[in-house]
């Protein structure tokens, strides 16, 4: 076998080709949702790719997916190529499948953005959107996370804004106030959309079309960016019961958001929202797996500088080839002992996975 680091790829299709190949070669079925409006930076199709192995009415269920957040693609895709390149993904009972979805958000993987086409962090998106909730925090420092320039005096008092802001409230409540999502600012950052994504109702498709008959699912979202470096924390976001039955499958190494002790604030309107609410009470449970990279200042800094980027710079500017570079940085580390650490961390889930189901 190539060597783990040898997996990650180096843009969109570079992962996306791998994991076709793999796919293909591991027996895999699949299926593909081509974006019907947008390009890769080299022309080519976006698409969120499907791979399903095992019995087609299984009736449980593993789903690892990936590149929900574009950037964090790139840890998601090396470490599900990994996994079907090891054959760690065999040997399930007879009785379950698996499902593999590459690329949530194809777009954000392929240009360098957390984000989607639209500037919508696709984990606030999936809520009713005549009801989006309100997020006063945000609103007060929208303006400082994006200023008009971003060197000069406006940047210099967006900073000190930012400082006392934190000095006065502490940093948790600047991280749930930015982090939390917000509906009013669409060149903010965490911003969840106006309607529907398109990754949103693809998303809920796949679902559909795929898990429908399943009655036990056990669901892991790759993400990265949050906690220390290399570390796979391990957490929910819906629902104390939902923590309750992961616990009681991977045991305490298992955070939940509402507790205030995980690394991620507690949000709503995301993928495993939209799981519950398709698949039903009591079949799912989902974790995510956020693996930590670099310092929460350091991640948030350059999302800052690549929202406004996007909002207020010129991306055709030497200095968008900077802050694009930065973003990818800090969402993943091109190490092939981190590489190792967050395919070692996934594939132990998977394993326990397979005892659960047996």
């Amino acid at each position: 076998m190539q060597r783990v680091d040898e997996f990650f790829p180096r843009d969109y299709a570079d992962g996306r080709a791998r994991f076709l190949a793999l796919t293909q070669a591991a027996g895999f079925s699949t299926t593909s949702f081509v974006h019907p409006a947008r390009r890769a930076p080299d022309g080519g199709e976006l698409a969120c790719d499907v791979a399903w192995s095992g019995p087609a009415a299984a009736s449980r269920l593993l789903i690892i997916s990936s590149g929900t957040h574009g950037v964090e693609g790139f840890c998601g895709s090396g470490a599900q190529a990994a996994l079907l390149a090891s054959g760690a993904l065999g040997g399930m009972p007879a009785d379950a499948a698996v499902l593999l979805v590459h690329a949530v958000n194809p777009y954000g993987f392929a240009h360098l953005r957390r984000t989607n086409e639209d500037n919508i962090d696709l984990n606030r998106n999936f809520i009713d959107h005549s009801r989006a909730p309100a997020n006063p925090g945000y609103d007060e420092i929208h303006g400082w996370l994006v200023p008009e320039s971003w060197d000069g005096p406006a940047r210099e008092e967006a900073d000190r804004e930012i400082t006392r802001y934190q000095q006065e409230r502490g940093m948790r409540a600047f991280q749930e106030a930015m982090t939390g999502g917000q509906y009013n600012h669409p060149d903010g950052l965490f911003y969840g959309g106006q309607a529907p994504a398109w990754s949103n109702l693809t998303w809920r498709r796949i679902l559909r079309e795929h898990c429908a008959r399943a009655e036990e699912i056990v669901a892991i979202d790759l993400h990265t960016g949050l906690g220390p470096w290399g570390v796979g924390e391990a957490l929910c976001v819906a629902s104390e019961d939902e923590h309750r039955r992961a616990v009681s499958m991977f045991g305490d190494q298992i955070k939940w958001t509402g507790a205030g002790t995980s690394v991620s604030a507690q949000i709503g309107g995301t993928l495993v929202h939209a799981a519950h609410a398709e698949l039903g009470p009591g079949k799912l449970t989902m974790i995510g797996l956020e693996y930590g990279t670099y310092t929460i200042p350091e991640t948030l800094e350059a999302l800052r500088a690549e929202t406004w980027l996007v909002a207020r710079g010129r991306t055709d500017s030497p200095e968008a080839a900077r802050i694009k570079q930065r973003l990818k940085d800090v969402f993943y580390v091109d190490d092939p002992a981190w590489k190792q650490a967050v395919v070692d961390r996934l594939m132990g889930f998977v394993t326990r996975t397979r005892e659960v189901f047996r």
